[in-house]
């Protein structure tokens, strides 16, 4: 898969340049095709210098979304609900770090510095979850 949608990331090719608004499909069926691998989601915010295109609602609608098939998986995901349309999206620096899919939106622009503490601290928690299944599938 990874190898077909490396070209929406090309900025010179012989198809021209094509970029994230030129994939064929909407964003959480690319979330939920992470399932049931650990998955962090990072926002800025625009009056800190994010883009105003981002969209964080909306990503955070997208990740409900693609929670409902990780959950499927067995995975524990950070929704409160699973009805994208109602959930609110957390208050800035407020994280939900408590499962395979984690969200944070920091206070800061266009940059993941902010964040990089809080997906340390999942990023360990979820690998060492994960650690003992991941010897097991390397024994076979």
């Amino acid at each position: 898969m990874a190898t077909n949608l490396l070209k929406y990331g090309a900025a010179e090719a012989t198809f021209g340049m094509r970029n994230a608004g030129d994939l064929p499909f909407d964003s959480h069926p690319l979330i939920a095709h992470c399932a049931p691998r650990p998955t962090f989601i990072s926002y800025g915010i625009p009056e800190s210098g994010a883009a105003n295109c981002l969209n964080q609602r909306g990503k955070f609608m997208t990740a409900i979304a693609a929670a409902s098939v990780i959950g499927r998986r067995k995975a524990k995901v950070f929704g409160k609900s699973d009805d994208r349309t109602t959930e609110q999206l957390p208050k800035v620096n407020e994280k939900l770090l408590d499962g395979v899919l984690a969200w944070r939106q920091h206070d800061g622009g266009r940059t993941d510095t902010p964040n990089r503490q809080h997906f340390d601290e999942w990023a360990n928690r979820s690998y060492s979850q994960i650690k003992g299944r991941l010897e097991f599938a390397c024994r076979k």
